[in-house]
């Protein structure tokens, strides 16, 4: 991938620089199948990627803590600087409304660490004085040992690999830093550790190469297929879930090589168009 804005659900987007890896079946025999999210798993041998305040906002508030007895509610993540604030309320017994900031930087097993540099319970309790009477964030903040979110001792543990919606990504994140008001991280090298070369040229594609791939009622076999982005002069934004939406308002075209590349509008011009009608 180059250049997509990937929407996985609930919100959440990933600003895709680049990418290289391979999709594989969900379970083991299985195709993958784009109509099916839960189908198939992005394994990242080198990848950069982007979030903005608001998917970090709408990750924390739809997926990570969006149960009845989740920890946190209501939580909003801004981006000030190099650190990350979060407000939102802590259930503690009574709901207490918190800020907190925090810096960002990789764990040696890849997990995405959110340190705390101050936090005020209440606006007025400073990190100091909870770390005074012993109530770390471990003792306020209790998640389940399956969370993707885990505590220890005061900084907060995110694996990318379980955080976000389907589909699923693997692959080992080396580097997180914050520039130009995102999150950035980077997965694997900082180079691609090797590439294929599409069809045709473009800035903003998708292309998927060998193996077997199933969209709707086709199977590809020694897949070769590429999405473009119908216009250039920004970010394919593009959508696992609603594909079909983009393929049908596209067009195809056979390569001489029998391989097929598709031109898709950008998500967010077909939900434009479709509000401009009503």
């Amino acid at each position: 991938m180059e250049n997509v804005n990937f929407h996985v659900g609930y919100g959440v987007e990933l600003r895709v620089a680049y990418l290289t890896g391979r999709l594989a079946g969900a379970t083991p025999g299985k195709v993958p199948t784009f109509d099916d999210v839960n189908s198939y798993v992005i394994e990242i041998d080198s990848a950069r990627v982007s979030m903005t305040a608001g998917s970090l906002t709408n990750l924390m508030n739809n997926v990570l803590f969006a149960g009845p007895s989740a920890p946190i509610k209501d939580t909003r993540v801004e981006i000030d600087g190099a650190e990350l604030k979060q407000t939102g309320t802590l259930r503690k017994g009574v709901s207490v409304p918190f800020t907190m900031r925090a810096s960002l930087d990789v764990t040696p097993d890849g997990r995405l660490r959110l340190h705390p540099t101050s936090m005020k319970a209440a606006g007025i309790i400073p990190k100091g004085v909870l770390d005074f009477f012993g109530l770390h964030l471990k003792s306020l903040l209790k998640v389940g040992s399956e969370s993707p979110m885990q505590v220890s001792g005061d900084d907060l543990l995110l694996d990318p690999a379980r955080a976000l919606p389907p589909p699923r990504i693997r692959g080992k994140l080396t580097r997180a830093w914050i520039a130009d008001g995102l999150v950035f991280e980077q997965f694997g090298a900082e180079k691609p550790t090797h590439s294929i070369t599409p069809p045709t040229a473009s800035h903003n594609f998708m292309y998927y190469r060998g193996g077997t791939l199933r969209f709707g009622k086709l199977t590809m076999v020694d897949a070769d297929l590429m999405l473009v982005d119908d216009d250039p002069t920004d970010p394919f934004d593009f959508s696992p879930a609603e594909y079909k939406r983009q393929l049908v308002t596209g067009y195809s075209k056979i390569t001489q090589d029998n391989g097929l590349v598709t031109h898709m509008p950008d998500l967010a011009d077909i939900t434009k168009r479709g509000a401009a009608r009503k």
